[in-house]
């Protein structure tokens, strides 16, 4: 379990080092949209498409580093969205008022190696 939890974030944060580009996959993150910005303390709705039956976790990366999943891994893909209260320091709490390199990423429970990431976006406190 700590190999696979150790590949996904390996996954994410090479992803974070590839930049910000838009990924040509069927299935994607829909909100947040690149140049987006959403403030610490405020609830978002994270949106997707495309995404088969089944239940997904939700992370989220900053500047390429894993910031933790927000959900527990327990969304059903199928509710095609998910509801996110940023907590207040989230980005502050490590001395910037912003990052511009924020990435939601959704991957599948039981198929952790094909993760799917948003467009890069702002969190400001």
């Amino acid at each position: 379990m700590k190999f696979l939890l150790g590949f996904i974030i390996i996954l994410m944060i090479v992803a974070g080092i590839l930049g910000c580009k838009k990924s040509a996959a069927k299935a994607k993150i829909i909100a947040p949209k690149a140049n987006d910005i959403w403030i610490e303390g405020k609830t978002y709705t994270i949106r997707w498409k495309g995404f088969k039956e089944g239940v997904i976790c939700i992370s989220v990366l900053i500047g390429g580093h894993d910031a933790g999943i927000i959900n527990s891994c327990d969304s059903c893909a199928a509710q095609n969205k998910y509801k996110w209260t940023i907590p207040v320091g989230f980005v502050s709490g490590f001395g910037e008022d912003k990052d511009d390199a924020v990435r939601v990423v959704l991957y599948y429970k039981d198929n952790e190696s094909n993760p799917y990431f948003s467009d890069c976006f702002t969190i400001s406190k």
